[in-house]
């Protein structure tokens, strides 16, 4: 049987808690579009701003449960948007029983183990279809974006290139402490944080602080708005 508390009583540390407050910051915008894609996936029309917050939530209640008996923080997976898109299977209970079916290995190894002698070719084919039906999915999304607004575009670029740099460039970070390390080398964490810090920047303090320029500007030359 699982052991509570395997490490022993939690232990509030800031320096090790930052890196998953950022991490967790990179699983709500992770959140964000699976729980919008996968609505989309099973034709069910949800409202964004009440459903993403409870899909949070749950993630988040999971991942203190999780905690107690010593699991990493727990996220919604891509993946499964991706098995549903390609299998066609839309239906909850199927998803319920394959839940009971992962608790039921986790409590009978041999079971687990006798799925390990799947030959790799098999298990990777299919995860190269269910991570390209994932890479479709993102990038139809993005498609819905105001990327002729440059402030979007720009968000959007530098979010996907600081996301992808240490995949293109591996040891681009290997002079940086191994604390620092961990953070920049995770894609999404990076990504999601620049974007939501641009998006701040561009469309939140950047109209504050123009707009009443603009109108001045606006008021005094008339014509030039012309």
């Amino acid at each position: 049987m699982p052991q509570p508390l395997p490490f022993g009583a939690p232990v509030f540390d800031l320096l090790a808690a930052l890196p998953l407050m950022l991490y967790s910051v990179a699983s709500m915008a992770e959140a964000t579009g699976q729980t919008v894609i996968n609505a989309e996936a099973v034709g069910k029309d949800i409202d964004v701003r009440s459903a993403v917050p409870r899909t949070v939530r749950g993630d988040a209640l999971t991942s203190l449960i999780g905690g107690c008996f010593g699991l990493p923080l727990m996220v919604t997976s891509g993946e499964n948007i991706g098995i549903v898109r390609v299998t066609g299977v839309r239906s909850r209970y199927v998803t319920a029983a394959a839940g009971v079916v992962l608790v039921a290995l986790g409590f009978l190894t041999p079971v687990a183990r006798a799925l390990s002698v799947m030959p790799p070719a098999v298990v990777g084919g299919a995860a190269m279809v269910v991570f390209a039906v994932i890479t479709v999915l993102g990038v139809q999304m993005l498609s819905r974006a105001r990327l002729e607004d440059h402030t979007t575009m720009l968000t959007c670029a530098v979010a996907l290139a600081l996301g992808l740099l240490p995949i293109l460039v591996p040891d681009v970070y290997a002079r940086f402490p191994s604390g620092v390390r961990i953070l920049l080398e995770s894609g999404v964490a990076v990504g999601a944080f620049v974007a939501a810090v641009l998006n701040i920047l561009f469309h939140h303090l950047g109209h504050r602080q123009a707009g009443p320029g603009r109108r001045t500007a606006k008021a005094a030359n008339p014509t030039a708005h012309a």
